[in-house]
């Protein structure tokens, strides 16, 4: 039995009062727990919306009384959710995740027991990197299910740039722009979140007319849905970015050309800006404003832009603090509520001097500016730029980079670094998520989730118990010992140790190892107890997918440590037929490897091909699918930046790759890297994106 208290609420960002509107919220619970399997519902079958009193924002209360009767008092449907599901991972042994779940079946008796869980008012999520490494190709049933896990985990703020490429199409029409600039302006989907943030522009084909349709139709759906459930979505405003024809069409207008992006030429990149003191800039920006609100409704006070991300900014304090006050003012005068949302990524990546982030954070009234300080986990901003000069904001953390698989991650820096936020900053109004990609390292974010949701330190080892009975529908000693031993190594990186990469998926050559900050033979007794655990748990798809991950990490370690180093060693010995023999059995490694992968390449494609609308458009996607887990640029600009450990990459791609390297190595006399470096790319690396 389930009573929930709701009551509609405002809560505080950056000064302003942002509504949540009431959704009847008992029934957007109701619905949320009908998509779960259905003993959960019978579980929690009765929820009543009571109205006196109020409940602050980010408090739940779950009560069992004498009699069993369980009530979650909360002030919100995602409050109420969160509350929800915790219970049912404490107690019943159920983990509701991004891409499996573990249902035990139903929850033991108990009674006169109490739940309480605080976090900041503010819960959000999202990256704009994530919109392209991870969701690109879904369409609404895997949307649903995914809001239904944000939901779940309390998210009441999630960034929503879906959908506005085709309201930019109608508002630069409007501004006289011709249709085949546009075409040149905007790029393929799978690279929209380069594109928003200013650093691409037309790479891969851009995007028919019919896919910008479907996709605001998509987004609409996304944001009704997201209304339902009182979470506000960031929808997007203004930069200043615009295509090149707008200079001919206002040739008295001011223009700003952008600095390139990563070694892409001018064809892909360095994008045109107009001046922020130029009247075209207030007016381009409250044209899309206004077209932005007739496609989704009066739904928030909050918007994003990031005018500088990753990109060279003005060496002027004018400047910047003119482009600040364009960009909010122009919001503030079509909103008077607006909400500036940005990432702080923008200030520590070109390693912004304070005078510069101050003069930019200066010119946005305090109030009016909510920062995202992106990478709090590693590198917190809010400690290099003095708190943000009094703006508020959220403390996040990103973790992943383009969606590789690595297991890796520090809870317990987690921990420590979210406290010290929480105990010393009283402008942090908020806590989230944002990282480049979501499927990997499950383990991390839900920890993540549950410490926002903490107003005290958590105990990792208790923490991981729990976690590990909820994970695999029971209490289990050789469970929670094996992942006590995860926690101790693998989810125990220290922070100063460099981004972890497994180069066995990067471009072969010489010098490459793979170096833990354990001992390695810990990380082989751990892969050794999951095969001895498999008997017991097969079924369970979250012990698989465990499984296979760590079976997976520990073959790529020996394939580092044995056949490769014979490689180098052989070669360094002028002995041909012995980098014959060690070449031959790393390839055998990488068909092993195959038998451990959790996703498939083919799904990756076939999603791509299935929003096309004809054959070429379908071929165009495939190549987009292609590149961005592999090349990822007309010259391997960012070569295995997004690289997987899934199946078909592995004999298809790697393996083809250290093929190529060793036939090389076996031919020449000499090994000429420059040379050695564009026949791979083009034989191997350039081929495999074309393919179809």
């Amino acid at each position: 039995m389930l009573s929930v208290i709701l009551l509609m609420f405002f809560y505080v960002a950056n000064g302003v009062l942002v509504p949540i509107p009431d959704f009847e919220p008992e029934e957007s619970v109701r619905q949320v727990l009908g998509r779960l399997p259905p003993w959960i519902s019978n579980v929690f079958d009765s929820i009543e919306v009571l109205r006196p009193g109020r409940l602050v924002p980010g408090k739940v209360r779950v009560e069992v009384d004498e009699a069993g009767r369980k009530t979650v008092y909360a002030a919100s449907a995602v409050d109420a959710l969160y509350g929800i599901n915790m219970f049912l991972r404490q107690n019943c042994f159920t983990q509701i995740t991004w891409t499996n779940s573990s249902f035990s079946g139903g929850c033991p008796p108990m009674e006169s027991l109490i739940f309480q869980y605080e976090s900041p008012k503010i819960r959000y999520f999202g990256n704009m990197c994530t919109y392209s490494y991870s969701s690109p190709w879904w369409g609404w049933q895997q949307w649903e299910l995914f809001i239904d896990w944000l939901a779940l985990n309390g998210f009441n703020t999630v960034l929503m740039p879906l959908g506005q490429e085709a309201v930019w199409h109608d508002v630069f029409a409007s501004f006289g722009v011709p249709g085949e600039d546009l075409h040149r302006y905007f790029t393929s989907p799978s690279y929209t979140a380069w594109h928003r943030m200013g650093n691409l522009k037309g790479w891969k084909g851009g995007s028919s007319d019919a896919l910008l349709r479907q996709e605001l139709q998509l987004a609409q759906r996304i944001v009704a849905r997201l209304r339902e459930l009182g979470i506000v979505p960031i929808l997007p405003m203004f930069s200043g970015f615009v295509p090149e024809s707008i200079a001919q069409i206002f040739p008295k207008a001011r223009f700003v050309r952008n600095s390139c992006w990563n070694d892409f030429n001018s064809t892909y990149s360095c994008l045109l800006s107009v001046a922020p003191n130029d009247p075209l800039f207030k007016r381009i920006g409250t044209a899309f404003l206004q077209a932005q609100s007739a496609a989704f409704g009066d739904s928030t006070h909050l918007y994003s832009a990031d005018p500088f991300n990753e990109l060279k900014p003005s060496q002027d304090k004018k400047e910047l603090a003119d482009a600040a006050s364009a960009i909010s003012s122009t919001c503030r005068e079509f909103d008077p509520d607006c909400v500036w949302v940005t990432q702080s990524w923008q200030f520590t990546y070109k390693k912004w001097p304070s005078w510069a982030v101050k003069s930019f954070l200066s010119a946005v009234p305090v109030g009016h500016l909510l920062i995202l300080d992106l990478h709090a986990e590693v590198e917190p901003a809010w400690r290099k730029f003095s708190s943000f000069y009094g703006h508020n904001f959220v403390w996040c953390l990103l973790h992943n980079f383009g969606g590789t698989r690595e297991l890796r991650g520090n809870l317990k820096a987690v921990n420590k670094g979210y406290q010290l936020a929480l105990a010393t900053q009283p402008n942090m109004v908020g806590a989230g998520l944002s990282m480049e990609a979501i499927d990997q390292n499950y383990v991390v974010y839900q920890f993540a989730i549950d410490r926002f949701w903490s107003k005290n330190m958590i105990s990792v080892p208790e923490w991981i118990d729990t976690y590990a009975d909820s994970r695999y529908g029971g209490t289990h000693q050789s469970v929670r010992k094996v992942w006590s031993q995860l926690a101790q190594t693998l989810y125990d990186e220290p922070l100063t140790s460099s981004r972890s990469t497994v180069f066995l998926y990067h471009r072969p050559g010489f010098g490459g190892k793979i170096t833990y900050w354990f001992p390695s033979g810990a990380l082989h007794r751990i892969a050794l107890q999951f095969s001895y655990l498999k008997s017991h748990l097969w079924k369970n798809p979250l012990f698989r997918e465990d499984m296979k991950d760590v079976l997976r990490t520990s073959i790529q370690l020996r394939m580092s440590e044995e056949h490769v180093l014979k490689i180098y060693e052989a070669y360094a010995l002028d002995d041909k037929l012995q980098v014959g023999a060690s070449c031959s059995n790393l390839l055998e490694s990488f068909a092993e490897l195959e038998l451990y992968a959790n996703v498939r390449m083919g799904d990756w494609i076939a999603s791509a091909r299935a929003i096309g609308n004809t054959a070429a458009e379908k071929d165009q996607l495939e190549g987009n699918a292609r590149d961005l887990l592999t090349t990822w640029g007309p010259d391997g600009q960012n070569l295995d930046y997004a690289h997987r450990e899934w199946s078909g990459l592995f004999l298809e791609y790697y393996a083809q790759r250290w093929s190529f390297f060793c036939d090389w190595l076996i031919r020449s006399e000499r090994f000429n890297a420059s040379a050695y470096d564009q026949a791979i790319f083009n034989a191997i690396e350039k081929n495999y994106t074309e393919k179809r």
